[in-house]
């Protein structure tokens, strides 16, 4: 019973998140707000391309000046 109820949680948190596109970078979290050009990225963030994956719990990104400014708990790997 706890490992069905625990399937179920991670579905759910899974079909909960956002995910858009910006030129040949994918944003993916659990929320997105637009702010003119700064989308603002809040938990289990990921913003990745061909070259690189950023994680982070929150995000700001700039698609006028492709900046990244990362908060909380955050990874970064090249690919």
């Amino acid at each position: 019973m706890k490992r069905l109820l625990l399937i179920t949680c991670v579905a759910v948190l899974a079909s909960a998140q956002t995910s858009s596109h910006y030129g040949d970078l994918r944003l993916t979290s659990l929320n997105q707000e637009r702010d003119g050009a700064v989308i603002h990225l809040k938990g289990q963030v990921t913003i990745e391309n061909d070259a690189i994956r950023v994680q982070a719990d929150e995000a700001d990104y700039n698609a006028d000046t492709g900046e990244i400014q990362a908060h909380g708990e955050v990874r970064v790997k090249l690919k």
